[in-house]
């Protein structure tokens, strides 16, 4: 038996989910075919019909990425999870019958690198730049890590706001930043997140100003091509620990798998190790 699950992305035809999907799958005894749906190479494109499309092409379910991940929300019967509704987007489609449930496992895959990695440091205080479709997730995560104060910025204050917004309810204290007050809350804060598309291979640069790091305690940046960004290689200098996009991109696609075949894998080294390899290009 086949299952046939794919990607709905924008520009995703390097995109390494279908090979970590794949390779879970044969761990596990599956045949997994998993295809690219790339808005940029199909005419006239639209996310929902597309996704439509595929329940009935028997798709067991779908993968969704940037931009279209707070899309799909409109189209979900129900949460996979219950709580992830409160994010306001999904990353993981499963189709069941005539139902389409879905969950974000940005939001789940985080936890687990978090603590994975940083299981001995407190979340603390964070500035959190880019309140788009990860960041939205991460967010929500961090309050569930213990987060006790929020500085959100982006590019689009009304994003910014709208996250704050979602999120006034939650045990936690939530400011929208302006330009000008970036720098004051770098230099107070115990972690700093990139969850903006800057220092990807296509769109070099960082959203962090590098001169400011030193006095936090962790940094996460979810890009993860190049898997060491100049903000990571900079924090690391600066004798910072870090979570890399790589971690989030590894476990949110573990927690996808759990959720389309109902079979749990721990990622053991061998699994991490075959991993890093795809996302280096050295395998």
């Amino acid at each position: 038996m086949t299952i046939k699950l794919g990607l709905v992305g924008e520009e995703i035809l390097h995109s390494k989910m279908p090979r970590l999907q794949e390779y879970l799958g044969q761990l596990s005894g599956i045949d997994i075919k998993y295809d690219l749906l790339d808005s940029s190479q199909i005419d006239n494109f639209d996310p929902i019909k597309e996704i439509q499309a595929s329940i009935i092409n028997g798709y067991s379910g779908l993968n969704v990425t940037h931009p279209f991940k707070q899309h799909v929300v409109t189209i979900v019967n129900e949460p996979y999870i219950s709580g992830h509704e409160r994010i306001g987007s999904y990353n993981t489609l499963k189709f069941m019958g005539n139902k389409i449930v879905a969950a974000n496992t940005d939001f789940s895959g985080f936890k687990r690198g978090f603590l994975c990695r940083f299981n001995d440091v407190e979340v603390g205080s964070v500035f959190l730049c880019g309140a788009g479709g990860v960041g939205c997730a991460v967010a929500n995560a961090l309050i569930d890590l213990g987060c006790h104060t929020l500085k959100i910025y982006d590019v689009s204050p009304s994003q910014a706001m709208s996250l704050a917004e979602t999120l006034s309810d939650r045990q936690c204290q939530v400011e929208v930043l302006a330009p000008d007050e970036i720098s004051a809350a770098l230099l107070n804060v115990d972690g700093i997140m990139n969850c903006t598309s800057l220092g990807m291979y296509k769109n070099p640069g960082t959203a962090i100003d590098l001169t400011l790091l030193g006095q936090q305690k962790w940094v996460f940046d979810a890009v993860y091509t190049p898997l060491d960004t100049v903000f990571l290689k900079a924090a690391r200098a600066a004798g910072l620990r870090c979570l890399s996009g790589f971690d989030l991109w590894l476990f949110q696609g573990i927690d996808a798998f759990k959720i389309f075949t109902d079979i749990e894998i721990v990622p053991d080294e061998i699994i991490i190790s075959e991993a890093l390899s795809w996302v280096n290009g050295t395998a």
